[in-house]
């Protein structure tokens, strides 16, 4: 968010907070309350903080269920390097993701595939290195090429 200038938690009650965003460019400043940004913003709220306690704890442990569901495709790719980035250290990083782009963004000697067939059947998990793909990933995995 390269419009991004504050964030504010105000006291609004002798009890309460609200987090307050700022956005402002040359234009103008804009003033909106946390629970008004869209999902995709929240995400990068999200992220901006774990990057900001990595960089400030160092040994960080990161999971995140699917980071990437409500951001546009040209702004997943940053996002998930970004935190690759922070983490590549003393910190590990663990996400989930369905979403093709944010699986291109990871090495295969790092990425499990996780299937079942069912509900009823267990859920079996495999180094992506181990699996023969023919091709691209991505194709296989929506053509069903890849078997558990």
């Amino acid at each position: 968010m390269p419009d991004l200038k504050d964030i504010k938690n105000p006291v609004i009650g002798k009890d309460s907070r609200s987090l307050v965003v700022q956005f402002s460019n040359g234009q103008g400043t804009l003033n909106i309350p946390f629970e008004d940004l869209s999902d995709g913003e929240k995400c990068f709220m999200i992220c901006a903080l774990v990057l900001a306690a990595s960089d400030a704890y160092g040994q960080l442990f990161c999971f995140w269920d699917e980071p990437d569901s409500h951001l546009a495709l040209p702004e997943v790719g940053q996002f998930v390097l970004s935190l690759r980035k922070a983490f590549q250290s003393e910190a590990q990083f663990i996400m989930t993701s369905h979403n093709s782009e944010a699986i291109r963004r990871f090495s295969d000697e790092n990425t499990l595939v996780l299937n079942r067939r069912s509900h009823l059947e267990p859920t079996v998990v495999r180094p992506l290195k181990a699996i023969q793909v023919n091709g691209d990933l991505i194709g296989a995995l929506i053509r069903g090429d890849v078997e558990p």
